[in-house]
């Protein structure tokens, strides 16, 4: 049994060998332990990684520690021993990060083998002295106790060596962490090692065993590291700020010590302690703690609050601790107070104000922007709770909080905002008479602040703190400091007031006081315009002028107020008070603008009143009275409202006078829309409606102020209104007239009321100058429209003038002709005199060319009026008289020059005749008047109307007093023409009874003198030259010609045929006018005699077809007696020569022609053959009838073709004496190419190019004269074969209009040797000629796209052309038609009036030529036929007579 507890004994001591065994057994590398009862082998083995590092495995088990060593120099003990060495291990644990933890288990000290543990938390290894029972130490071997002082130095130098372990180098903190951790502790060591806590750690306090944040590398001693410091420390206190007042450095973060560790190596801890040494250290230092800042100051209070309050809890020793660092706080001054200095509790009380602790803090309040107030008051600067703020921040109120708290612990008492202003600045403001003026600018602003934070206690007290400002606040004014109850005070500009002062005068008696803008420069409500408006408005500062309400007793009742209350007047006693309102300084102000007459300051006195009208005065309009006897109250006009009615001071938009409100207008719309622009308005327009109907403005238009109106608009010149305007005027005094016409009338007749523009065309809307006009100088209508066209052609300028061009008025006001021309007395048209002084008016401004036309336009009424019996006789004589008069010069001439029919402007008269006008036109006592380029129908008007009104107002006409002297070589027997003219009288007289017995009554009540004095002279050349006589103007060309008739004298050649002499004729009968119709009454007569009809037929036919009757039986019948005998006798009456006219040829000798001359009427006349046949036709053929043409060419039809008599109008000038041999008259005709059986050109041209097929329809045929609409369109033979034409023409090419010439020769014409020309049916011809017209017409009408007028519709004009084709530019084109039913028909006639008239139109001259078939029509268009003759393209032929 013994035995085996044995062996236990002996396995449980072996097993108990530790690990560590290995660590100081240098040779020892592993022990090996086997246990041979169980068969177990255990195994320990040392590995020494470096760096002081062993591992020590047993089993799967695996220690570690940190060992140092030291060799020490032992002969200091013992002389016989050389060297020792000491170590330390240190138990270490593998931590997942890589670092090592502490092992902290005791462990036992070695000497080579273990001994007993003695509180120590790491292995000591030492050459120990051991007593024989190698239990412990032994303490009194002086080895030992030296060995013992060595370990501390091994412990602190093992430091630095584990801190360079490589899993710490980056992190030497956290290793110095670990390592701390061993360190003993004074109490946890026993035995001979319990000096050793003590010793280590003096050692660790002055050695450099500590890291400083943010600086691996700087090793301190503790004493110099702050411990236990946060963020908020950090940031509190810089690194510098810590090393410069207190000496410390922060320890590195990740350094770790326990409390009774840093308390034994004597750390300085963060507390309480560290800031209230800190702002000592500051406070120490000249403005070192100013140069902190506010924000800093807070945050220590803030930091203090809280490692006071909150960490030490309520622990009586830290209490006592508590204590005694408030009772230092006292003593330092850091406490920063509103005038920025800082102070402590020990030199006074100070303040906190209270209101921005509770109710939060706005920077723009603080006491800090009020330095004088908290001067006075001690008080802590507001600044410092707002530095503590934290934008947007929730933790504001606990920082205000946490600062509030502290300094109430240390003292500091408090006080609100309202008790500053009860307590302090309203008794300090009754005592004021002066002082200080930036500490009474503080306590104004302090107070105005303060109202403003909506105060609980002010909301009570609010109305007896305003009272106290108003009756003692000084406020600083641009004249100093001015109580609101001594002077009014204003605001100034700065302030937005919307008055500025210096607009109405710089020189009022009184002084203007306004605010001074240090107010919005002070800090705590710097800028803030509307707070400080709403303050000072409320203790009586104002924008304007002040209006105050005072109480009035009887006596002090102005009359203007009595008179209002003149009903009540009786009710009124002494007792009776009125509340009225009362302004001085408006009262000082109006009487300045209005004495002054300041426009300008006036203006802005209205526009200032009606910005403020409605917020400030409107209340202010009325008074009350307060009657004593029955407490009645009665409103009545309050005086500061009488000030603005009773004075003259407003500005009207009419004139520059100042004006009584009352009187002018109010701009609105229902005054603007009768008078526009220009009724006298207030100026500027008020917008305020309570104003305009306080002050008093007309806002409608009533009868009594047209005439005002009307007197201010006559004032001004030029008016400018527009026509929509003045429109709805006159409307409304139309419609005004129904209820006051007499007076309304009145008043528009006083004077000019009737407004004209200077020019017109302008729209409705747009405002124009224009003038004042009276009713007599206006007219609705102008219808000659010579007005239009004297304001559109005038040069001059209207506005100057002052006169409008244009004086008519339905252009103007055409919805207004009964008001103007019933009620205002307007006339319908001017009067022929109003037209002589627009005609004069219009010669001193216009051109001639350029009025021409207005000039004519004006003649045009006058000769209607005159037609119509409107113009009077003593009206024409009048127009005479002003036209004879040197200064009417409103003659337009060709010239461009305005004359009158005075005599100094020589001969002026109208040109009726082109060909006598050119023959005059060079002669310098000769001018013609000039009426522009008329029209058509203008041209027809002046020859037909225009013509009588020029003779009777005295205007010569060119052809009346041009005469025609006969000059004329040779004479001839005058038996036969005598015979003709003595033979034609009475169917001459017949003529004249039934056609026109008017002017046969004329003659007859003359006795026939002009018949009874008519002689016949034959002579063998005749020529003539124009004369006017009254002037002794003579022309130099002398016309060869036919007949002549000169005074009573008919002079004519062997050779003129009978129409001529006829024509020459009937100018005896009809004013020295050749009348054309009965011309070819007698020819045709002459005629039917010549082809032998029987004196029968042609009295059937003149009774049947001329409708012409017999003379009655007491009509003596006309005769030539006197002629006959003169003619026989051979005596010739005296007329010019050709030896008399320049360059004449000497006379022949008269002479009586040889031979049997014929006698008249023909001997066969009963007799002649083919009467029967003639008389069965109707006598409707004839050689030659003539139509008028112009006064002077003639046209007529015969055959197919249009012709003209031989003895045309337009006669051949020549300046010599031609010989003329006994050769009857040729005639010319024009040939056209070669047409095949169908009409068509032959090789010629292009029928397509030169010619139109054109289909007739018979419903055309309803535009044919009635006369000519019966009647076959057949052809007779004679007329197919032989065209039936006699007379001369022109041969033309065939083109279209507005086409070149068609490309053909002279090959394209026949040759022939004869022309035939068969007697042509006269009824016939004029049916066909009349048809071409017509197919030419509708064809130019429907396919150019242009205005074509045709000319002969209606009768014959005697034009050379029949068509007037224009173009929208104005251009006109002249066609002349030619037609025929004879395919093989290649010519036809042309007279010498249109080839001449041909040649001046060229290219505006066209020939249609038209072949008439049964059903359709071809028309050829010959364009410039005379250029076509030059260039070949057509032949003129000169056609003979037959022999």
């Amino acid at each position: 049994m013994s035995k085996g507890v044995d062996m236990n004994n002996i396995v449980s001591m072996f097993s108990d060998l530790h690990p560590s065994l290995l660590l100081f057994l240098h040779r020892l590398k592993c022990i090996v332990f086997r246990n041979m009862l169980n068969c177990t082998l255990t195994a320990m083995r040392k590995e020494i990684l470096g760096n002081g590092i062993i591992k020590v495995s047993c089993a799967d088990d695996k220690m570690t520690w940190f060992v140092e060593s030291k060799k020490l120099d032992a002969k200091v003990v013992y002389r016989d021993v050389r060297v020792t060495e000491i170590a330390m291990a240190f138990t270490l644990q593998e931590l997942e990060n890589g670092f090592y933890g502490a092992v902290l288990d005791q462990q036992p000290v070695f000497a080579f083998l273990p001994l007993r543990t003695y509180g120590l938390k790491f292995i000591l290894q030492g050459d120990f002295v051991l007593p024989s029972s190698r239990e412990e130490v032994d303490g009194d071997s002086p080895w030992n106790q030296w060995l013992l002082s060595q370990f501390p130095g091994l412990f602190i130098g093992a430091e630095r060596s584990f801190c360079a372990l490589p899993c710490f180098r980056e992190n030497p903190g956290k290793a110095v962490t670990v390592y701390m951790s061993f360190v003993p502790l004074i109490g946890e060591v026993n035995g001979f090692f319990s000096c050793l806590p003590r010793m280590i750690i003096s050692g660790l306090r002055m050695s450099n065993c500590l890291l400083l944040e943010g600086n691996k590398n700087q090793w301190v001693p503790p004493c110099k590291v702050l411990r236990g410091w946060n963020e908020h420390a950090h940031n509190l206190f810089p690194d510098d700020l810590l090393h410069d007042h207190l000496g410390l450095g922060f320890l590195d973060r990740d350094i770790v010590l326990s409390d009774s560790l840093a308390r034994a190596l004597g750390i300085e801890e963060y507390g309480p302690k560290v800031l209230v040494q800190m702002i000592s250290s500051l406070c120490g230092k000249e403005n070192c703690l100013k140069s902190m800042g506010l924000h800093w100051l807070s945050s220590w209070l803030n930091e203090f609050c809280m490692m006071s309050f909150h960490s030490l809890g309520q622990d009586s020793v830290k209490s006592g601790i508590e204590a005694d660092l408030i009772d230092n706080l006292r003593k330092i001054p850091f406490i920063p107070l509103s005038d920025g200095t800082f102070s402590s509790l020990e030199k006074g009380t100070i303040w906190l104000h209270f209101d921005v602790i509770s109710a939060g803090f706005d920077g723009g309040s603080g006491l800090e922007a009020f330095p004088c107030l908290s001067a006075k008051l001690r008080l802590v600067t507001p600044a410092l709770l707002s530095a503590s703020s934290v934008p947007n921040s929730c933790m504001d109120m606990t920082l205000v909080g946490n600062i509030t708290r502290v300094l109430h612990s240390i003292g500091v008492q408090q006080l609100t905002a309202h008790d500053i202003i009860k307590v302090h600045i309203l008794p300090a403001m009754a005592e004021m008479m002066g002082g200080d003026k930036d500490l009474m600018i503080d306590y104004l602003c302090f107070v105005m602040v303060h109202l403003q934070t909506g105060c609980p206690s002010c909301l009570v007290e609010r109305d007896s703190i305003i009272s106290e400002l108003q009756s003692n606040a000084f406020i600083l004014t641009n004249h100093g400091f001015k109580r609101p109850i001594e002077a009014s005070v204003h605001f100034s500009y700065e302030f937005d007031s919307p008055v500025n002062i210096n607009k109405f005068v710089n020189d009022m008696e009184t002084k203007w006081h306004e605010v001074d803008n240090t107010y919005l420069n002070h800090p705590a409500a710097k800028s803030q315009v509307r707070k400080w408006r709403e303050f000072f408005q409320e203790i009586g500062v104002t924008d304007f002028v002040q209006v105050i309400q005072v109480d009035k007793s009887f006596a002090d009742m102005s009359d203007t107020i009595l008179e209002q209350m003149l009903s009540d007047r009786k009710l009124i006693s002494h007792g009776s008070v009125a509340k009225d309102w009362e302004s001085r300084e408006l009262v000082e102000l109006l009487s300045l603008l209005s004495t002054s007459s300041n426009q300008e300051g006036c203006k802005y006195l209205l526009e200032v009143l009606d910005k403020l009208w409605d917020d400030y005065f409107c209340e202010k309009v009325t008074g009350y009275f307060n009657f004593k006897s029955d407490g009645d109250i009665k409103p009545f006009k309050s005086s500061f409202l009488c000030n603005i009615c009773d004075v003259q001071w407003m500005v009207s938009s009419m004139d520059d006078k100042l004006h009584y409100p009352r009187d002018l207008f109010h701009d609105c719309d229902a005054v603007r829309y009768i008078l526009g622009d220009s009724a006298p308005y207030a100026v500027p327009k008020v917008r305020s409606g309570k104003l305009v109907k306080d002050i008093g403005f007309k806002t409608l238009v009533t009868t009594d102020d047209i005439h005002k109106v009307l007197k201010l608009w006559r004032s001004q010149a030029p008016f400018k209104a527009s026509i929509a305007q003045m429109s709805r005027f006159y409307s409304f005094i139309w419609n005004e007239m129904s209820t006051s016409r007499q007076k309304i009338a009145a008043e528009f007749y006083s004077g000019p009321s009737i407004f004209v523009p200077y020019k017109s065309g302008s729209r409705l809307d747009d405002v124009i100058s224009g003038a004042f006009l009276c009713s007599k100088e206006v007219y609705w209508h102008d219808p000659t429209s010579c007005m239009n066209q004297i304001e559109s052609q005038s040069n001059c300028d209207s506005v100057q003038n002052h006169r409008p061009l244009n004086r008519t008025l339905c252009n103007v006001y055409p919805g207004l002709h009964d008001f103007f021309v019933n009620e205002c007395g307007v006339s319908k048209e001017p009067s022929f005199s109003s037209y002589l002084d627009i005609l004069l008016e219009l010669s001193t401004a216009v051109l001639p060319s350029q009025a021409a036309n207005a000039v004519f336009q004006v003649f045009m009424k006058w000769a209607d009026d005159l037609k119509s019996g409107v113009l009077s006789s003593e009206d024409v004589i009048q127009i005479k008289e002003c036209l004879s008069k040197l200064e009417y010069k409103v003659l337009p001439t060709l010239l461009d020059k305005w004359v009158s029919l005075h005599p100094s402007f020589g001969l002026v008269c109208w040109c009726d005749d082109e060909q006598l006008r050119k023959r005059f036109k060079h002669l310098d006592a000769v001018d013609f008047l000039y009426f522009g380029n008329l029209k058509n129908e203008e041209q027809e008007f002046l020859q037909s109307k225009v013509s009588v009104l020029m003779r009777t107002i005295g205007i010569p006409i060119l052809s009346e007093i041009v005469t025609r002297e006969a000059v004329y070589d040779g004479q001839s027997d005058s038996i036969f023409k005598a015979s003709l003219v003595n033979w034609a009288l009475p169917f001459m007289q017949r003529y004249l009874y039934c056609v026109h017995p008017d002017k046969y009554l004329q003659l007859k009540q003359s006795g026939f003198d002009n018949i009874n004095n008519l002689q016949i002279v034959v002579v063998d050349k005749l020529y003539y030259r124009n004369v006017i006589k009254r002037f002794g103007i003579i022309s130099n060309k002398r016309i060869k010609c036919s007949c002549l008739l000169q005074d009573n004298i008919l002079y004519t050649t062997l050779e003129s045929d009978s129409h001529a002499l006829f024509m020459e004729l009937s100018r005896l009968l009809f004013d020295r006018t050749p009348d054309l119709h009965l011309a070819n009454f007698l020819h045709m007569i002459t005629t039917m005699a010549q082809s032998g009809s029987t004196e029968e037929q042609a009295e059937f036919f003149i009774l049947n077809s001329q409708k012409v009757a017999k003379l009655p039986d007491k009509e003596s019948v006309w005769s030539l007696s006197s002629t006959l005998s003169l003619a026989e006798n051979n005596e010739f009456p005296e007329a010019s020569s050709a030896s008399d006219v320049p360059n004449g040829q000497p006379t022949k000798k008269s002479r009586r022609k040889s031979g049997n001359l014929p006698s008249w009427p023909p001997v066969d006349w009963k007799t002649a053959p083919g009467f029967s046949n003639e008389l069965a036709n109707g006598f409707n053929k004839t050689q030659s009838i003539a139509q008028p043409s112009n006064g002077s060419g003639k046209k007529r039809y015969d055959g197919s073709e249009g012709v003209d008599s031989p003895n045309s109008g337009f006669p051949l000038e020549t300046n010599a004496n031609p010989s003329i041999g006994n050769h009857s008259a040729a005639s010319t005709v024009v040939v056209l190419p070669d047409f095949d059986m169908d009409g068509q050109l032959s090789n010629a041209c292009d029928p397509t190019e030169s010619s139109v097929k054109i289909s007739i329809d018979p419903a055309d045929l309803s535009l044919l004269p009635d006369d000519l609409k019966n009647g076959s369109l057949e052809l007779s033979n004679r007329d197919q074969h032989n065209g039936g034409l006699n007379s001369f023409g022109s041969k033309l090419i065939p083109t279209h209009l507005g086409q070149p010439y068609s490309e053909f020769n002279s090959s394209g014409f026949s040759q022939r040797d004869q022309l035939l020309i068969g007697t042509p049916n006269s009824a016939q011809a004029l049916r066909t000629g009349k048809l071409g017209e017509l197919v030419a017409f509708k064809h130019f009408s429907c396919n150019l796209g242009k205005t074509v007028k045709w000319v002969n519709k209606d009768n014959e004009t005697g034009l050379p052309y029949d068509l007037l084709v224009e173009d929208e530019g104005g251009c006109f084109e002249y066609i002349e038609v030619k037609a025929t039913r004879s395919a093989r028909k290649d010519w036809f006639n042309i007279s010498t009036r249109e080839w001449q008239f041909a040649a001046e139109k060229g290219e505006a001259f066209c020939i249609a030529h038209v072949l008439l078939s049964e059903t359709n029509a071809r028309l050829t268009i010959y364009r410039n036929p005379v250029k076509l003759c030059q260039h070949g393209k057509l032949q003129l032929v000169v056609l003979m007579p037959r022999q």
